[in-house]
């Protein structure tokens, strides 16, 4: 349960809405499997309503994990697309701090209350524990690896040879990322051209039902 929490609380979402919300559809699941007994009696398509009932049950938990997993995604590459930025920033001569206040300005609402929270943290302490902490909201651990990167050009000076080291980090990251997103458009490719055939694997499901119910309904009646 504490998970379950846990991931609620970092999707923004009310434990206790999402539960009642859950329980209220439970509800209406249990009324409509009762009226479909009183219409049709028990029978093969008395499974339906049960088989949508454990399908409801399954997604609405299972669909946290998965909202998270973009959430985290999104992130990982709303910081290549930020620090793309602040990569010309420091070429172009301004200090690892004013560049890291000028991404901030183009965070989305999730990240930027981050970013501010890595410059509070780099005000109050110098070593490299606050790079790190905002290099752990991500889960791509090359991230940490940039972020030594950028504390070693404020601890070590911003020479050229910090910015190579950071730029080759970063480019590799970039990639990597980019190769992902092409891997997952495919996926989601293949995902779609599979769904007429599951489609019809359930049509074809609910049709020998159906006709198991009517033959079943003859026999009784001879």
């Amino acid at each position: 349960m504490k998970k379950l929490k846990d991931k609620l609380e970092f999707l923004g979402l009310d434990f206790r809405k999402e539960m009642i919300f859950f329980v209220l559809f439970s509800v209406l699941f249990a009324g409509v499997t009762v009226a479909f007994l009183f219409w049709r009696g028990l029978g093969f398509l008395t499974m339906f309503p049960l088989l949508g009932y454990a399908g409801f049950a399954f997604f609405f938990f299972t669909r946290y994990g998965a909202m998270v997993n973009r959430k985290l995604e999104q992130y990982n590459r709303e910081f290549v697309n930020l620090f793309t930025f602040f990569g010309v920033f420091v070429s172009d001569g301004f200090t690892v701090y004013r560049s890291l206040e000028m991404v901030k300005e183009y965070a989305s609402d999730a990240l930027a209350p981050h970013f501010a929270k890595l410059l509070q943290d780099i005000d109050e302490d110098k070593s490299v524990e606050p790079y790190v902490r905002f290099a752990s909201v991500f889960r791509d651990v090359s991230v940490k690896e940039v972020m030594l990167a950028v504390y070693q050009m404020v601890d070590e000076g911003e020479g050229g040879v910090y910015i190579r080291q950071f730029q080759r980090l970063f480019g590799k990251l970039s990639d990597t990322r980019h190769s992902l997103d092409e891997a997952r458009r495919l996926d989601r490719l293949d995902t779609l051209s599979f769904l007429p055939l599951c489609g019809a694997g359930i049509a074809m499901l609910s049709l020998t039902m159906s006709v198991m119910e009517v033959m079943g309904e003859l026999m009784d009646v001879l």
